[in-house]
């Protein structure tokens, strides 16, 4: 069969070229090692640095148990100079029976909001020390307050889904998983369907008695072949090195993957037909991929506007998405995630036509 020549000297071609596998097997996997230490890595031990003038002894013990490192000063004057010069994330200074003023350096919101909510939590934990002073000399003066006083009740966490040490890496893996695949296959695929067509490959198969579906079935057999070991090795290095943990099936996970490497693949050829050059490729990631980022999942569509919930419904990232997190996070079956495994399939067909018909530009066959 015509389409299986193709896909031989497909194979050929790309064993060959040890830089592009390298690139399609082995990138993901350390770009997801990276992700995994960037977001795993703990951060309990951090420490804040914040300067404090005239501030309450216990407020001041109570921060420093929360991992802020607290400096003293003499005075509450030439704070910005302090602050610059003692790289500090605020500072904190008091009147005597006044506000308390806080200054942020503010660079970096995220400690700002940290140190605001450690400075509430330790002026909550002095109000309650006191709540409990006064109980202790109430229930002092009059013991049969004992009965009076609420006793606090045991807790009882459970979770639906993930663990009670679910980290957010285990939460944005199953996004990234798809991305990654989805990403590097509509790139390598693309590029390499416009060097055929740019060297005259293209032109040579065309001029044989070839079907338009005989000539997209050999391109997907091929480059099919390398994006389902670019699962296998993605997807078990995920699970086994990284401990990812996956509540669903492992082998769902593999077919979502996969099928998410087969609708990259007629995407990315698709788009070749319309560029001229290696750079032109590329400029179609921003147009075409980037936008699809923010559909799949790392931000919560149920929290988007109308609208963008509706146009989430045409990026192919949104079904990949929610059917790996349904499977990797709340245990999802394939029934379960029915629907988006048809949406991604309907993609691929409808991608898959496209390209039939897009080889009419170069000859009717």
């Amino acid at each position: 069969m015509i389409a299986f020549a193709i896909a031989k000297r497909i194979f050929i071609q790309m064993f060959r070229d040890k830089r592009t596998l390298a690139l399609m097997w082995f990138a993901p996997l350390m770009i997801f090692t990276l992700m995994y230490f960037l977001f795993t890595s703990s951060g309990t031990d951090t420490t804040y640095k914040v300067g404090v003038y005239n501030l309450n002894p216990e407020i001041v013990e109570n921060l420093e148990e929360s991992h802020v490192e607290v400096t003293l000063f003499s005075d509450g004057e030439q704070v910005e100079e302090n602050i610059k010069n003692n790289q500090l994330v605020a500072f904190i200074a008091q009147t005597d029976a006044g506000p308390i003023e806080i200054t942020y350096e503010n660079s970096a919101p995220a400690k700002s909001a940290v140190v605001r909510a450690k400075l509430q939590s330790a002026l909550v934990k002095l109000q309650l020390g006191a709540f409990a002073s006064l109980a202790q000399q109430a229930i002092a003066a009059n013991p049969s307050l004992v009965q009076a006083v609420p006793q606090q009740p045991a807790i009882d966490e459970q979770y639906l889904y993930g663990e009670a040490d679910s980290d957010y890496f285990t939460t944005i893996s199953p996004i990234l998983l798809g991305f990654f695949v989805f990403f590097l296959v509509f790139l390598i695929s693309g590029m390499a369907l416009l060097r055929e067509r740019t060297s005259g490959t293209l032109d040579k198969i065309l001029a044989a008695p070839v079907r338009r579906f005989e000539i997209i079935a050999g391109y997907l057999l091929g480059y099919g072949f390398f994006a389902f070991i670019q699962t296998m090795l993605l997807v078990e290095f995920v699970v086994r090195i990284l401990q990812v943990t996956v509540a669903g099936s492992l082998a769902l996970v593999m077919l979502i993957t996969f099928l998410a490497a087969l609708l990259a693949l007629s995407f990315g050829v698709l788009l070749s037909t319309f560029a001229a050059s290696e750079f032109q490729m590329v400029q179609f990631i921003p147009v075409v991929i980037i936008p699809q980022i923010f559909f799949s999942g790392l931000i919560e569509i149920g929290t988007l506007a109308e609208w963008l919930q509706a146009l989430a419904k045409f990026m192919p990232l949104y079904y990949i998405g929610n059917a790996l997190q349904g499977v990797m996070i709340k245990g999802a079956t394939l029934v379960d995630i029915g629907n988006d495994v048809v949406a991604i399939l309907l993609f691929i067909s409808f991608f898959t036509v496209l390209n039939v018909l897009g080889l009419k530009r170069y000859r009717k066959i």
